[in-house]
């Protein structure tokens, strides 16, 4: 194999990986904690990334199961009721690199998330 093919098998079983871990936490984890929700919110996993969402409810369920989640909502539409840690304002940062993926000089880009 050439380097390149290589790199493209390891880059690819990463992803693979990942996505097995993420889909085995959710079934044991998460899954059960949305299917029946806890009386008091679980403590939040550090170790996943989180969400973004505009949906309160979604956003209640997702905070209750222990997910770090992101309510995006203009500050007019907020409930009184609601308890906001920290607003913020939202930026969007011109330096994410978005360079395709070159493989024997054909272009191969990842998908944007």
């Amino acid at each position: 194999l050439m380097f390149q093919d290589l790199l493209a098998f390891v880059v690819q079983l990463q992803c693979t990986l990942l996505d097995v871990h993420a889909l085995l936490n959710y079934v044991e984890i998460l899954h059960p904690l949305l299917a029946s929700p806890p009386s008091k919110p679980v403590c939040a996993n550090p170790t996943w990334m989180g969400c973004f969402t505009r949906n309160t409810e979604i956003c209640e369920g997702l905070y209750f199961a222990g997910v770090p989640v992101w309510l995006v909502h203009d500050e007019e539409f907020i409930p009184l009721t609601m308890n906001i840690i920290h607003p913020v304002q939202l930026t969007f940062p011109d330096s994410i690199v978005r360079v395709m993926y070159l493989e024997r000089g054909v272009s191969k880009p990842f998908p944007s998330i």
